[in-house]
């Protein structure tokens, strides 16, 4: 159909071939315009369209952290069924004395158990066995022992009144210290003295008088339980 134009220029003299060739140019750029016109449709279309799916965000977990280490178990108390602590041949042994530390202030080991032969010129015989503990000791400067003897604080002894025997079986001796402590060796100087204080290192031997050739001899200074050995050894 022809525009609206094109009656009025050919009724003002405009001939037929110089309408024509406006008349082509007109379809032409109407064309342009369908076409442009059809493609902003179409986009529009598609914006208008239900939005694509976004891609999902990238989401890692953090790795879980190490775990804690487990807590290495405190050591228990290896003691037997009198509350005494089961002590080895050469196994050290301590006490700690001074109540603003934990640091031992005595440490002591038996060395060997052994039966003896007293050989003093005038030893009585012992009533059971003769037994030989052979001592290492040292205190420090802090240590305070249990006793007090002739006013003089803070001392410690092995002597046979502070130790305790049991037979093989666990039966408890009714006593092992005897007057064999002192008159059985000729050579008394291998025997510990009496009584120990601080800041001392001492090597020697208590005798026992027990009343089996095998059990456990055990050391208790203060009644607390003590430490105990097997014998002989």
């Amino acid at each position: 159909m022809a525009p609206s134009w094109f009656k009025s220029f050919r009724n003002n003299g405009y001939d037929d071939s110089r309408l024509i060739v406006l008349l082509f140019n007109w379809g032409k750029m109407n064309t342009s315009r369908i076409v442009l016109g059809t493609a902003l449709l179409a986009l529009a279309l598609v914006s208008c369209s239900s939005p694509q799916p976004q891609a999902a965000p990238n989401v890692s977990v953090a790795p879980a952290g190490s775990p804690s280490p487990t807590p290495t178990p405190t050591a228990t108390r290896n003691e037997n069924d009198r509350g005494q602590l089961i002590k080895k041949i050469g196994e050290a042994a301590t006490l700690m004395t001074d109540p603003e530390s934990d640091v031992p202030t005595m440490t002591f080991k038996v060395t060997s158990i052994k039966p003896i032969t007293c050989d003093a010129p005038y030893a009585t015989p012992p009533k059971g066995t003769a037994l030989a503990v052979s001592l290492q000791v040292a205190t420090t400067a802090k240590f305070s022992g249990p006793l007090s003897v002739n006013s003089q604080p803070g001392l410690i002894s092995f002597g046979p009144h502070y130790w305790k025997g049991y037979a093989a079986n666990g039966t408890r001796m009714n006593a092992i210290d005897s007057s064999i402590d002192h008159s059985c060796l000729a050579d008394d100087t291998q025997l510990l003295p009496d009584y120990i204080g601080k800041g001392e290192k001492l090597n020697g031997l208590v005798i026992l008088d027990v009343t089996t050739p095998a059990g456990e001899v055990a050391f208790d200074p203060d009644g607390s339980g003590g430490w105990v050995w097997k014998y002989p050894a």
